[in-house]
């Protein structure tokens, strides 16, 4: 299989403005509105505002930007406009030290959760980069990780976390002891394909992003399905290799659509609304976006990682007379 942005399996992409969200038709796409880009920094590199391959992000309530930086082995932390705040982590397999860290969660209590795809381990940092803990090894039991690749925590603390190779997702306590688990591989309801990352709406519901049954899924939170949306295609609301979903309040779902070089807004029920095309992706391998997040106000952080750029952007209100 070949490797996307360090997660197998996934192929390359590339994003450019366009939407649709009153028409399917694509010769009047341009006569719709668009996602406003309200802030764009970092670029490829080791320094502070720079990274080597950006997946997961997670927004605090005061806005701060938490990214996991998995070629660098890091989270780094920024203002919303995108101004470098803080960043820890080193390679290695040692307490604190990080493999390959590919999504980041933020728990009520302000503790900073990172799946770490390389070490099959969930380490926790508060949000100044100290650790707290770290449990989870690989295995195939409850509470041991066959490649995690996203991480959730509910309004109660529970932590949700989806297995990329293990194709399953485990729901456990903050302390890393099992609660519950589910799915297996295939493409029936319940079941995962190389799952990538999975998010708690507003509601408390879970969405996973299936990615190559090329959908998105929904639980309750004793992992009863509650339906799904998608199918392989590159037209509207089609999914090829959805990475990650971020949920509104109204129930929207922002898709980090990878190998179609795209994010996607469908509503509720799945029905297309929208896309926004990252620019100057490129055709080198890498898979972007990585990551969805949506901040305090509404706007939605996209991780480019092809560009090690974030985008922040506000989604569209409505469609042009």
């Amino acid at each position: 299989m070949a490797l996307l942005g360090g997660i197998p399996g996934l192929t390359a992409l590339a994003l450019g403005v366009a939407l649709s969200g009153c028409t399917t038709n694509r010769e009047e796409v341009s006569t719709q509105p668009e996602y406003e880009v309200l802030e764009v920094w970092g670029e490829i590199g080791d320094a502070s505002g720079k990274s080597r391959s950006l997946q997961g992000i997670a927004i605090s309530e005061s806005g701060e930007v938490f990214v996991a930086d998995a070629g660098g082995c890091r989270i780094e932390v920024y203002s919303g406009a995108g101004v470098p705040q803080r960043q820890w982590g080193r390679c290695g397999d040692q307490p604190g030290e990080l493999g390959r860290p590919v999504d980041v969660a933020l728990g009520p209590d302000g503790e900073v959760y990172v799946a770490d795809f390389l070490l099959d381990r969930i380490t926790v940092f508060d949000r100044q980069g100290k650790l707290l803990r770290h449990w989870g090894r690989a295995g195939d039991g409850p509470g041991e990780f066959n490649s995690p690749a996203g991480i959730a925590i509910d309004a109660e603390g529970s932590v949700y976390v989806t297995e990329f190779y293990g194709h399953r997702l485990q729901k456990l306590t903050a302390e890393g002891d099992p609660l519950d688990l589910w799915g297996e591989d295939g493409h029936e309801s319940g079941q995962f394909h190389y799952p990538s990352k999975v998010r708690v709406a507003p509601d408390g519901t879970i969405y996973v992003a299936d990615a190559h049954n090329h959908r998105i899924q929904r639980f309750d939170a004793d992992g009863a399905p509650l339906g799904a949306w998608g199918t392989s295609g590159t037209w509207t609301g089609q999914l090829q290799d959805p990475v990650d979903v971020a949920v509104d309040n109204e129930g929207r779902m922002h898709v980090a659509d990878s190998a179609n070089r795209r994010v996607q807004l469908l509503d509720r029920n799945g029905s297309f609304v929208a896309e926004w095309r990252v620019p100057d992706a490129g055709e080198d391998g890498v898979q972007t976006p990585q990551g969805v997040a949506l901040g305090p106000d509404g706007s939605l952080y996209v991780s480019d990682n092809a560009a090690g750029r974030i985008y922040k952007l506000m989604p569209p209100k409505g469609c042009k007379s």
